[in-house]
């Protein structure tokens, strides 16, 4: 019986030289040394590793609210268009939503369009104010907008640090939401900082030396706390006293909101004038984008 014919594939194999010993190992070179120089170049940049981390931690926390029911705002949106261009999404429920912050469990509902227009357009008008830099180091990447916010069983009309989110509540007054975005911007700040809110030495030193704060901003909600005013030497507001985080957003707040109040408080309370240029010099430190001309444009604000 005959033998079966050799395979095309063999017959071609056997007729093709066979590479050298140096030709492999040129081969080789060409193939192994592209990943050895990444693998090279993530190891002479420590926050390579970081950064991928960190990216992928956004994205799982960003699905987590849309496995939640939040859903992004999308259009032709003036500020929705202009807070795209800062980084920041616009996420809003289509229905009641629920959430775990860990501590408590937050509760919102849908706003109507109009509300919610409203309040983007007071938000974003602020935001601007901002250099994209900054709010991306500050780790703000949404603005989580609904009607009626809860934690637990309590009102509150916004909660910053919730998976890289500002929740807002839009039924506030577009005065109260100006003042009220720049303090949460000082908190995602200060946590950017170092990950932390209520430890700074430095802070307290500033402060009398008998000075001892509340229990904590949640614990101080009474009418009026809030208002900014000269009562208190150091602060300014009740607010302010209760907590050391509160402190640093509510001066934040007031110089971002109203400055020329806050000059003439902080050219008569000496305690006030190192505060502002302790919060300066933090928020230098996290971001150089904020130089002189935004700490001026703001003075001129």
């Amino acid at each position: 019986m005959p033998r079966d014919p050799e395979p095309p594939a063999l017959r071609l194999r056997e007729r093709m030289p066979r590479p050298s010993f140096m030709t492999l190992t040129v081969v080789s070179a060409l193939v192994i040394t592209p990943s050895i120089g990444l693998l090279a170049a993530e190891l002479r940049d420590p926050n390579a590793e970081r950064l991928r981390f960190a990216q992928e931690a956004e994205a799982a926390l960003r699905a987590d609210l849309l496995e939640h029911g939040l859903t992004p705002v999308v259009g032709a949106s003036a500020a929705v268009i202009a807070l795209g261009k800062l980084g920041i999404e616009v996420l809003a429920p289509e229905a009641a939503f629920r959430l775990d912050s860990g501590k408590a469990v937050l509760r919102g509902e849908p706003a109507s369009a109009e509300q919610r227009e409203r309040a983007l357009g007071t938000l974003a008008g602020e935001l601007r104010r901002y250099p994209a830099e900054f709010l991306a180091r500050a780790r703000l990447h949404r603005l989580l907008l609904c009607s009626r916010l809860r934690e637990d069983s309590e009102a509150i009309p916004s909660l910053p640090n919730f998976h890289g989110s500002l929740l807002v509540d839009v039924d506030a007054d577009p005065p109260y939401l100006r003042r009220l975005v720049h303090h949460e911007v000082f908190h995602f700040a200060d946590y950017a900082d170092d990950d932390q809110l209520s430890h700074d030495p430095v802070w307290l030193g500033l402060n009398d030396r008998y000075f001892v704060y509340g229990s904590g901003g949640r614990f101080s909600r009474a009418p009026g706390v809030g208002r900014f005013s000269a009562e208190l030497p150091g602060f300014v507001s009740r607010y302010a006293t209760s907590a050391l985080e509160e402190d640093k957003a509510e001066t934040f707040a007031m110089r971002m909101t109203a400055p020329r109040k806050f000059a003439t408080l902080t050219a008569a309370d000496p305690i006030l004038r190192a505060k502002a240029a302790a919060l300066e010099a933090q928020l230098r430190k996290l971001s150089p984008s904020l130089d002189d001309r935004f700490f001026s444009a703001v003075d001129r604000y």
